[in-house]
């Protein structure tokens, strides 16, 4: 009876430690940042302070640019962007992140783009990860953007439950979204509408969004629209 009771208590022991072991590695996994965004946080506030202006002059140059009638340009770096998210995005828009989420930076490579965040809910502290492939469909102004990976750390996260509230909010901002797939990846459907008010009597179009090495190129052409006679 001893014996059996030995047994017992050793397998337990094992079973105990092995699931010891995989919380463990799970926890690891989970705590495992990016080295673009260990690098991101790291950079100096006056640096990034710097890099967050010049972004703003950039998107003032191209909101110019589309409201003439021809073509337009735009080039905006994951060194500028990060530094907008780091020094203007809390001071601007403090109330735009979700609950719980912080520090947002993104990193941009030929054919693949990646935010990140910290994300800190009910005790639980990670780096949350998604990776994007975004190019234009065959619709017009319609931009596909595939979603390549969602993480905490290492471990995956099934973005289903997501799906709904995303395209409720990228709906509200006046952008409309549909979800698709594409080789088992989920694929957002954003259409920019041609014609914006401010444009008044013109129509925008984008003809190219490219990933390059930190960088995203943008262009188009904003034409007249045709009256009827």
């Amino acid at each position: 009876m001893r014996r059996i009771l030995r047994i017992c208590v050793y397998i337990s022991l094992v079973l105990l430690l092995l699931f010891a072991l995989g919380v463990f590695g799970v926890y690891r996994a989970s705590q495992q940042v990016p080295k673009f965004y260990a690098e991101a946080i790291a950079i100096e506030p006056a640096k990034q302070a710097a890099a967050g202006d010049a972004l703003e002059r950039e998107a003032l140059e191209l909101n110019n640019q589309v409201r003439r009638e021809g073509e337009w340009f735009a080039r905006f770096t994951d060194e500028q962007i990060n530094g907008w998210l780091a020094d203007d995005l809390p001071e601007k828009f403090p109330k735009l992140l979700p609950e719980g989420v912080t520090a947002p930076r993104v990193s941009i490579e030929p054919g693949l783009a990646q935010a990140a965040c910290k994300y800190e809910q009910s005790g639980l502290s990670t780096v949350v990860v998604l990776g994007i492939e975004p190019y234009l469909t065959d619709e017009p102004n319609t931009v596909a953007i595939r979603i390549r990976h969602v993480r905490a750390g290492q471990i995956p996260i099934p973005l289903g439950q997501f799906m709904t509230e995303i395209a409720d909010q990228a709906g509200k901002s006046g952008l409309p979204l549909r979800w698709s797939e594409i080789e088992g990846d989920p694929l957002a459907l954003i259409t920019i509408p041609e014609q914006i008010d401010e444009l008044k009597g013109r129509r925008l179009q984008l003809e190219r969004i490219e990933l390059k090495p930190g960088e995203l190129l943008l262009s188009g052409r904003t034409v007249a629209i045709e009256v009827p006679k």
